[in-house]
């Protein structure tokens, strides 16, 4: 009797879990505008498009650009701008219902501009090209089916990120 008010609860926890179904698959293209904040503020903008699916059942990988720029104005002695624009991969798979949550790595380069009121009136600057890489994982949560906001946590173009998708 145990064995079958068991095998009957396995049953009917099977069918009451469903597998999230993918919300970003093989073909799919998303554009992101958002801002991002750690020392300073900026603006972004990424687009993905989905190039493989059915990794690990229902993931699929993504690949796009990214590009921002940021700048931090202080009153008293310096100016921090910084431009910056690359490639990054991404893997998504649907944990939640409708809510598209994923991870990525990005590599590009980077351009940052440091200006300065020296104390004694000395004015100077120091600025820098390289490369640059990043990770973050992140989420898209539909309002409408092409319409989303994002967020975004990682290393890259902020420590935050947070904005509007486009999904086409």
């Amino acid at each position: 009797m145990k064995k079958v008010i068991l095998l009957s609860l396995l049953f009917i926890a099977a069918v009451a879990v469903k597998a999230q179904e993918p919300v970003f698959v093989k073909g799919d293209k998303a554009v992101n505008v958002g801002i991002g904040f750690d020392n300073y503020i900026n603006l972004s903008l990424s687009g993905e498009m989905g190039i493989m699916d059915g990794i690990a059942d229902k993931g699929t990988i993504g690949a796009g650009i990214y590009a921002g720029v940021g700048s931090y104005i202080s009153s008293y002695y310096s100016n921090y701008y910084r431009a910056m624009g690359g490639v990054r991969g991404t893997f998504h798979y649907p944990f939640i219902e409708k809510l598209d949550t994923y991870a990525g790595i990005g590599l590009g380069l980077e351009y940052y501009r440091y200006d300065w009121d020296g104390i004694f009136g000395y004015d100077d600057h120091y600025s820098h090209m390289g490369l640059d890489a990043g990770f973050f994982i992140g989420a898209r949560y539909p309002l409408t089916e092409k319409f989303l906001v994002f967020g975004e946590l990682g290393y890259g173009i902020g420590y935050l990120t947070a904005g509007i998708s486009f999904k086409f």
